[in-house]
């Protein structure tokens, strides 16, 4: 009860027979809580949503007070600066949850966000920004700034634009291709490394192999698909166990450790593109039992997993 007052009731005068008020109130199925008897007067409390259903039950009723939270809310509600107030606050929280006030530039390549922020400008995109599409404004830089930006990406964090961006390397650009980027192999995402097409995962996603990782089409604005050319490669953390047994030759055992250890970093790495490498390596037996020794290590691994 104190829970609910706290929270609000409605507080109820009705001029009528006890008995009566009591056969009412089963009949409509009202809650009613602390029930109190002066003669021909009952006073109760009773919860807000159940007003509408009092006030036609009972001809000779009277609302004393509302109490709790919702008591003070409907009180306030009545008084008009107070609901002024209220619809002020709720139109400032809405214009500054999708206003754009700052811009935060961060990449390799400190020239060019003086280069970006003027492109910004010429695009039409001056603080602060209202309701900013980020998806068009990505689309838009890219295609102005395609000679000197490899990968760009736009991220609203409150009333916070992040621009990350990363330069191009090489003057010379190797022709691009329109085929979208497919996952080889399971894992999951660990970085993308892409200047051209859209990305449909995320980093830390389980993918399997086939899974459509870069696409070449992108939605505008306006809902219109427009085709894009496709250019990088996704990383992911994959996982692989080696086995490897050899013949007890009555060697040291840490020599013999040593070796098996160096081939199955070899026979891991085998398949190995540029800039894959082992994250972890953890062995799970090293033994020798029928004159034999064997070692089994679990890989995890950062490969490239888009490149044939």
């Amino acid at each position: 009860m104190k829970n609910k007052l706290s929270v609000g009731l409605d507080y109820w005068c009705v001029q009528m027979d006890p008995y009566e008020v009591f056969i009412r109130c089963k009949q409509k199925n009202l809650q009613i809580y602390d029930v109190q008897i002066h003669k021909e007067m009952v006073l109760f409390y009773a919860p807000i949503y159940e007003r509408f259903s009092i006030l036609h039950t009972f001809e000779s009723c009277t609302l004393k007070k509302t109490t709790g939270v919702l008591g003070y809310i409907l009180r306030s509600l009545k008084i008009p600066y107070r609901v002024v107030a209220v619809v002020l606050s709720i139109g400032l929280w809405y214009v500054a949850s999708h206003t754009v006030f700052t811009v935060e530039f961060q990449g390799e390549d400190a020239s060019l966000k003086q280069t970006i922020h003027q492109q910004m400008k010429k695009l039409s995109y001056q603080l602060p920004m209202f309701q900013l599409d980020q998806q068009q404004l990505k689309l838009d830089l890219k295609q102005q700034l395609s000679s000197k930006i490899s990968w760009l990406e736009v991220e609203k964090i409150g009333s916070k634009l992040k621009v990350y961006y990363t330069p191009k390397k090489f003057a010379d650009e190797k022709e691009i291709g329109n085929d979208v980027l497919i996952a080889r192999q399971d894992g999951v995402i660990q970085r993308f490394d892409i200047s051209h097409g859209n990305k449909v995962v995320k980093v830390d996603q389980v993918v399997h192999k086939g899974d459509v990782l870069v696409s070449n089409e992108m939605q505008d604005s306006n809902g219109v698909t427009r085709a894009l050319q496709v250019e990088g490669r996704v990383f992911a953390y994959t996982w692989k166990d080696i086995t490897l047994t050899v013949k007890d030759e009555g060697l040291p055992m840490f020599f013999v450790y040593f070796d098996l250890l160096m081939q199955a970093r070899a026979e891991v790495s085998a398949t190995f593109h540029e800039d894959d490498y082992i994250e972890n390596e953890n062995i799970l037996h090293f033994l020798k039992e029928g004159g034999k020794i064997k070692m089994v290590i679990h890989y995890t691994l950062v490969q490239d997993i888009t490149t044939p």
